[in-house]
């Protein structure tokens, strides 16, 4: 039998057939498509995976830079270990400083009289300060290392003490400025302040006349004398007291001399070197291991922002307490002028005192013709 199908003839077996192979394509298409759920499964999965990595790399890579930048805003400016050790010392060597300042303008030259300060002076030149020239006269018998001292404005500004075997055709052999005295170069500090503001003392009365009207007027006359010297006492013992050792601190200055003093000197300045630096050493030496120190400035070459700008900081806290001592400075400086214009005063006032006296004697001459 025969179905017709429009145009076509279908048997029942090809009908038969025909649903079988059907039954089988739709079959072979389900699991094909089974198959391909769960290859994009897999591969969903595979992506999920793969974009949890790529996001958590994102995010260590973030986190990492985040962690560069804040270790490189932390990083500590070039040599800032010898800034904190200078730091650390400076409070404690201004305080001994400005001590020692106070204990000098209280210290008293043991000669009192002009003929016993005239002969220590003498004393201490021919033992202490004796110059080539002055070798076979006035008791000398060799020169000094430290030569005519007592009386030189070096001895207090840069130091007693020439060098080893100085020749002045070659300066170089000469020692350069020290600024951390030791005993010796305090002793002859001391000698050039004194004989320098008052190298013979005028002599007191003798004790009959002490307690008269014109022994008391004469004794305050003195007083009032000796005041107008301590002004020009006062800024030479200053400069002498930051001179003299206040921090201990040689193994850091002896580190920066490495690179800041010049190699013929260096030696001899060490050598010179007492155990302690005194406070304008230190400040000269945190000068010196920045302006004087190729390696600082290979440093600040290859510092970070961050840490330039620290050591700008730090920089300008030094520089702030320079302009501190400069106003300090200028208190003295005013001070000297002030009493320069004084001695000004004191020559008006010996012309009107003298006009007062003629013109007393004149009432009194006036008086007697009466």
């Amino acid at each position: 039998m025969l179905v017709w199908v429009g145009l076509l003839a279908v048997s029942p077996i090809d009908a038969a057939r025909a649903a079988v192979c059907d039954g089988c394509v739709v079959a072979a298409i389900h699991l094909h498509k089974a198959a391909m759920v769960q290859e994009f499964a897999a591969l969903r999965m595979f992506l999920g995976e793969q974009f949890k990595t790529v996001r958590q790399s994102i995010a260590q890579v973030e986190k990492d830079s985040l962690r560069a930048k804040a270790d490189i805003g932390f990083i500590r400016p070039t040599r800032s270990c010898e800034t904190a050790t200078g730091a650390a010392a400076a409070g404690p060597a201004r305080d001994r400083a400005e001590a020692y300042h106070r204990a000098f303008n209280h210290l008293r030259r043991p000669e009192l009289t002009g003929s016993a300060a005239s002969a220590a002076m003498f004393q201490h030149q021919v033992e202490r300060y004796c110059n080539a020239e002055d070798v076979g006269s006035h008791g000398c018998t060799q020169a000094s290392l430290r030569p005519d001292a007592q009386f030189q404005t070096e001895t207090l500004l840069s130091g007693s003490g020439l060098g080893a075997s100085v020749e002045p055709t070659q300066p170089n052999t000469f020692l350069p400025e020290i600024l951390s005295f030791n005993d010796d170069r305090i002793t002859d500090a001391r000698y050039f302040i004194d004989n320098a503001v008052d190298p013979f003392p005028i002599d007191d009365l003798p004790k009959a006349l002490r307690e008269t009207p014109q022994g008391r007027a004469f004794w305050l006359h003195r007083k009032a004398f000796e005041g107008r010297l301590s002004a020009a006492r006062y800024s030479m013992n200053h400069a002498l007291a930051w001179r003299v050792p206040a921090a201990a601190l040689k193994g850091w200055l002896l580190d920066v001399w490495q690179a800041s003093k010049a190699p013929e000197h260096l030696a001899e300045l060490t050598a010179a070197l007492p155990e302690n630096l005194s406070y304008l050493e230190l400040l000269k030496t945190d000068v010196d291991r920045r302006y004087a120190s190729p390696a600082w400035y290979a440093g600040i070459a290859g510092n970070p922002g961050d840490a330039v700008l620290r050591e700008l900081a730090y920089m300008k806290a030094l520089d702030l307490n320079l302009s501190y001592l400069q106003l300090r400075q200028g208190e003295r400086i005013e001070h000297l002028l002030a009493r320069l214009t004084l001695s000004d005063a004191d020559r008006e006032r010996e012309t009107l005192q003298r006009e007062r006296a003629a013109a007393i004697n004149q009432v009194k001459v006036q008086a007697a013709g009466e």
